[in-house]
């Protein structure tokens, strides 16, 4: 095994989900250039959908465009891991990890993990309290190259092979 895995975000997922949302801001510009061509509804509310769906789908466009020029990553490196999405967020070192699970939000699976009480900042903790029905201190990103069983059980081995025996 490697000292450094990165995987990544398939482009082609980011280039999917950004031709979705610009048809439909396309569709939400006709709503808002010519309300009355469209059959259902009065014209003051389409073109108050034509405008919601612009600010919503146009928001949505927006950090899917960032990703394919800089997809999300997942970098597990022998001190821990740390997620490279919009904002590069700290390692999480694999001692500090207690374990990593599937979970599951609206049929969309993904690897969360909790952190061992110790490695908790007091802020954590609150969250973790208020956030107790999921059970996490953190979750890794879906999509990416491998399946959330998949990502769960590399994390799981490179956690048991690069944590320190205390």
């Amino acid at each position: 095994m490697s000292d450094r895995l990165v995987l990544r975000r398939p482009r082609r997922i980011s280039a999917l989900i950004l031709l979705v949302s610009a048809a439909f801001v396309a569709i939400s510009l006709r709503m808002i250039m010519s309300p009355e061509s469209f059959s259902r509804g009065s014209d003051e509310s389409n073109l108050v959908l034509g405008w919601f769906g612009l600010l919503f789908f146009g928001a949505t466009a927006l950090p899917v465009l960032r990703s394919l020029v800089r997809p999300t990553q997942l970098i597990l490196t022998r001190e821990g891991f740390q997620v490279h999405g919009l904002r590069l967020k700290p390692i999480v070192p694999w001692n500090d990890v207690e374990c990593f699970f599937i979970s599951e939000v609206a049929s969309t699976r993904f690897v969360s993990f909790t952190l061992k009480v110790s490695a908790q900042s007091p802020a954590q903790r609150t969250t973790a309290l208020i956030a107790s029905s999921s059970h996490a201190d953190g979750s890794i990103p879906v999509y990416l190259e491998k399946g959330a069983d998949e990502v769960r059980a590399l994390l799981e081995k490179w956690r048991t092979q690069y944590r320190k025996v205390e």
